[in-house]
């Protein structure tokens, strides 16, 4: 093996011409002055010349200036460290341009501590700097179109570290990029969901499936760095990297959608005027409390209730006092009602209380009550002054066998219309139901 530390500069030339890569070798004088020793036909070739310089000539000597101040840059830190160095630089030739990546390494005398010669290597990386510079551009471009969505996209890898928040992320979740790069997604979810959806995203990583779409969509919950959360959508896709699992989310606030939502379940099932269940609503929700009926066995009481007289009141005082008088009565329903009994307006004056889980006897003791609130409802309605409003009440119970509600309204109504035809603000019960109902509270009350 050669000693290059002390190789006379035809051997080591030797040696080094068949390597692919450019070499010279330097000695270093007392001065630490770099002096020529050899050079290989690729350096050469590289640096533009066309010969071998003499043996032993200053760096100066043979090659450019530019060149020379990248080498003897590398050779002073190579010397006060004592240790390899590597470099970058364009190499500029007549017609031509270059990058080069030279690697400066010390060798050392026997006593392990001078260096009496450093040698570079010397290679091409024109076609790695290209590469570098398309995958900078792609890069750029990826940025700009990510930075650019509506939508915030966020990557991750398989710890649930954060890789990518784009500006959109930023402004969704209140975090800069600098914030959340390096930190686990799970500081972006309300702590109840991050079990929850670790679990997911680790199933989904395990799965067959290299993407989740928003038309396969999970709803999750986002946390924002002012402690808010929001309803959000989520699209997913995974890919490797490296041979690790990473994943894309985008993610769409969709708090005003599901805010429309609610507003428009609430508009199709309630009375706006009231606030009350509409018609349709109730017809739903006694249908599957009848249904329940029939399955365990347990009562259900329908009333319903009538305000006496009320046209006299819009004749008398206007239909802006008219609907005062019904909001109060909403409210009065709803202060009597359980959070399982549904109180409902089916138009008009008229008005339902779907009572569950309870029978006539019960039922007609609320009925007592609501008539004594609804006779003090013109406290709170000062263009009344002292006109006392008053309700006729119908109860009808639900009986097994009867799978229409329609039959059990009906029921109810013609007990209404028996305790008002026979002098109002009473409550009567359903012909069926006084067969089978105690004295006390079968006549009209």
């Amino acid at each position: 093996m050669i000693d290059l530390s002390t190789a006379a500069p035809v051997d080591i030339a030797r040696f080094f011409e068949a390597v692919a890569a450019g070499v010279v070798v330097f000695d270093v004088d007392e001065a630490h002055e770099l002096r020529l020793v050899c050079s290989n036909r690729s350096f050469r070739s590289m640096y533009g010349l066309d010969h071998e310089a003499d043996v032993w000539c200053s760096i100066q000597d043979f090659l450019e200036p530019k060149i020379q101040e990248h080498y003897l840059q590398q050779f002073q830190v190579c010397i006060e460290k004592k240790i390899s160095v590597d470099d970058e630089f364009p190499l500029e030739l007549p017609g031509n341009i270059s990058w080069q990546r030279v690697r400066m390494v010390p060798v050392f005398g026997e006593d392990e501590e001078s260096i009496p010669r450093v040698f570079a290597t010397s290679i091409d990386i024109s076609h790695e700097k290209e590469l570098e510079e398309e995958l900078a551009i792609v890069s750029s471009r990826l940025e700009a179109i990510v930075d650019s969505t509506y939508d915030a996209i966020i990557s991750i890898d398989g710890r649930h570290t954060i890789k990518t928040f784009n500006q959109a992320a930023e402004a969704l979740f209140g975090y800069t990029r600098k914030e959340m790069i390096g930190k686990n997604l799970d500081i972006l979810l309300p702590q109840s969901a991050r079990p929850k959806h670790a679990e997911h995203i680790n199933s989904f990583g395990n799965s067959p499936l290299k993407s989740r779409p928003m038309e396969t969509r999970v709803e999750v919950a986002g946390l924002r760095k002012n402690g808010n959360t929001f309803a959000a959508e989520v699209a997913i896709a995974k890919i490797r990297v490296h041979g690790e699992v990473e994943y894309t989310a985008i993610i769409r606030d969709i708090s005003a959608q599901m805010r429309l939502l609610e507003e428009l379940k609430l508009r199709a099932t309630t009375d706006p005027l009231t606030a009350l269940s509409n018609r349709r609503h109730l017809v739903e929700m006694a249908q599957m409390e009848m249904e329940r009926c029939e399955r365990y066995d347990h009562p259900l009481s329908l009333l319903a209730l009538d305000l006496d007289d009320f046209k006299s009141i819009n004749d008398t005082y206007g239909h802006a006092v008219g609907d005062e008088v019904l909001e109060a009565l909403g409210k009065v329903l709803k202060k009597r009602s359980r959070r399982l009994d549904v109180p409902a307006r089916m138009g008009g004056e008229e008005f339902c209380l779907l009572i569950p889980e309870t029978t006539l006897e019960q039922a007609h003791g609320l009925s007592i009550r609501l008539l004594e609130d609804i006779r003090t409802m013109h406290h709170g309605i000062p263009a009344l002054a002292e006109r006392v409003v008053t309700a006729s009440i119908g109860l009808a119970a639900y009986h097994e066998g009867e799978h229409e509600f329609d039959r059990l309204v009906q029921q109810a109504d013609e007990a209404m219309y028996e305790a008002k035809n026979s002098g109002k603000n009473k409550v009567c019960l359903a012909a069926t139901d006084r067969r089978l109902t105690p004295d006390s509270i079968a006549q009209p009350a």
